[in-house]
């Protein structure tokens, strides 16, 4: 039950981020705060994946694959933020 929980912190965390993150874009309009912004959005959906499995019947392996996938393109996203220069 407190992982659940910890993970439901995680997903508003990651949103709030997101949403801070988006008001910075907005501001600033550099293109590495908008890679930023989506490895957060990434984040949080691949938070809510990894949980799917309580909600629905998916298989999991299925699961596997795209959370796996989501944290190489979180990875690719933070990686392209650090090294774009605006």
């Amino acid at each position: 039950m407190i992982d659940i929980i910890l993970d439901v912190i995680i997903v508003a965390f990651a949103l709030f981020l997101s949403f801070i993150s988006w008001i910075a874009y907005k501001k600033s309009g550099m293109k590495s705060i908008f890679f930023l912004l989506l490895a957060f959005l990434l984040f949080g959906i691949k938070k809510t994946l990894e949980n799917l499995h309580i909600i629905a019947e998916v298989g999991e392996g299925t699961l596997e694959i795209a959370t796996t996938f989501l944290e190489l393109a979180i990875l690719l996203m933070f990686f392209i933020a650090v090294v774009k220069r605006d």
